[in-house]
């Protein structure tokens, strides 16, 4: 630890708190929906944790938008430039938005059909339906909120989108009690009454984001020709990186679908137990994202300004050190209070068991987990290294994690505990990618 730059660490977490504590109350949010649905039953929480990878897959994408543009912004605001970050955050605007317009149209016409590709139960068929028909007017409002914190982010101003954040997760608590249990002469919606608090408060924290922005004159606050003012040069600038990373995010997602269905092979008390599982597994991923992400912001900046190669991969090894420590420290507390976690959800025995299993499992991963994501978001990307990013986590995902946790659920037959340790496998493989090309210095590239 003696070789970690103590004061770019300390400027790293400055921006990385806001971050994490932001991500923190995101992922609060879900499991708040959860912990109320999962009094209503099993078959409830499968139903909307299958819902919801519909909903990661337009998160991930609209994200890939926003961080395509993010990469030249956070160089941009190394120099300072604020019109061409202006420019910038209009061409996400409008990609995100597209994009959102054509999940929310999948997500009111072809509802039974997205929740069959997971699962052919009948109850949660019809519950997973009614969440995605009511939540899917949410995604236009998530599009633009999700372009304004990514720009806001890379100006160095990470503690906005995070009080926008906590706006939300008040709004959503009060108004999913009234909703999923018919409170104030509301009636009872259930699983349903969980997507319209969840729309809802998508809105108050959007209109608190713009209300700061323009009342309080900062410095992203732009006309619409500032937005839309964008030259040929940046539209191809834009779709040359944005487009891999759009690409990566919508097929690591679409993994993440595979994955589901695996473990929907194996019954719905797996799918439960997944469900709960991935909650808490977002819960130990915040802190390694929320630095990735601060890491992406300052690695971006000084490549921006000039800063040397060897100064930018000197910072790029303190935070690898810093990152995969604080990830021993995040997994040994999950480690030790996975058994009091099933205590917030009302599940049968073997759920139950299997949940702690699963937790633990995670918890001995997360060190590794950390390092990976801090390099794909936080360096390779901030570097201007999008395609090593992407074949890194391609080919760990669809050629390691994906193929064994099927080969393990259909011809091996074994547990959902066992699935899971073969699906870690994808972890360990992305080390052997990332460390040669993080000592080559190949990923510092001047992209403005």
């Amino acid at each position: 630890m003696k070789k970690i730059n103590n004061k770019f660490i300390k400027s790293l977490m400055i921006l990385a708190v806001p971050i994490i504590l932001q991500n923190l109350i995101t992922a609060s949010l879900n499991l708040l929906d959860n912990i109320m649905v999962g009094h209503l039953g099993v078959s409830e929480i499968a139903a909307i944790g299958l819902a919801n990878q519909y909903y990661l897959l337009f998160f991930m994408t609209i994200t890939g938008c926003a961080f395509g543009s993010g990469i030249f912004m956070s160089q941009f605001w190394g120099r300072k430039e604020i019109k061409n970050i202006k420019k910038y955050l209009g061409l996400s605007l409008i990609s995100a938005v597209a994009f959102s317009i054509l999940f929310a149209i999948g997500a009111i016409i072809y509802p039974k059909y997205i929740i069959r590709i997971f699962t052919s139960d009948a109850k949660v068929i019809s519950l997973g339906v009614g969440y995605l028909k009511c939540v899917s007017l949410s995604y236009i409002l998530t599009a633009v909120s999700v372009s304004i914190q990514t720009c806001l982010r890379s100006t160095g101003q990470t503690s906005l989108p995070m009080k926008g954040s906590i706006i939300g997760l008040f709004f959503n608590g009060i108004l999913n009690y009234i909703f999923i249990f018919g409170k104030l002469g509301v009636p009872s919606m259930g699983v349903s009454g969980a997507a319209i608090g969840t729309t809802f408060a998508r809105g108050v924290e959007l209109l608190y984001l713009t209300y700061m922005i323009y009342s309080k004159d900062n410095v992203i606050k732009s006309t619409l020709k500032e937005l839309f003012g964008f030259s040929s040069f940046m539209i191809k600038s834009y779709i040359q990186k944005a487009t891999p990373v759009i690409a990566n995010d919508f097929l690591w997602i679409l993994g993440m679908t595979f994955y589901s269905k695996a473990y929907a092979l194996l019954g719905v008390e797996a799918i439960a137990t997944m469900q709960i599982s991935l909650i808490m597994n977002s819960l130990f991923l915040i802190c390694g994202q929320g630095i990735a992400i601060a890491a992406s912001i300052m690695i971006g900046n000084n490549i921006g300004k000039g800063m040397s190669f060897k100064e930018i991969k000197k910072d790029a090894y303190n935070i690898s050190i810093f990152t995969i420590s604080i990830g021993i420290v995040i997994g040994m507390i999950f480690f030790l209070i996975a058994p009091y976690i099933t205590l917030l959800f009302k599940v049968t025995k073997t759920v139950e068991y299997n949940v702690v299993y699963i937790i633990r499992i995670m918890s001995v991963v997360l060190p590794i987990r950390f390092f990976g994501v801090l390099q794909i978001i936080g360096t390779f990307r901030s570097g201007g290294d999008v395609l090593y990013a992407i074949y890194t986590e391609m080919m760990s995902l669809w050629v390691i994690g994906i193929p064994l946790a099927f080969f393990s659920a259909i011809y091996l037959k074994v547990d959902i505990r066992i699935v899971y340790m073969f699906v870690c496998a994808e972890d360990i493989a992305k080390i052997f990618f990332i460390i040669p090309r993080l000592r080559s210095g190949k990923w510092i590239r001047l992209l403005i």
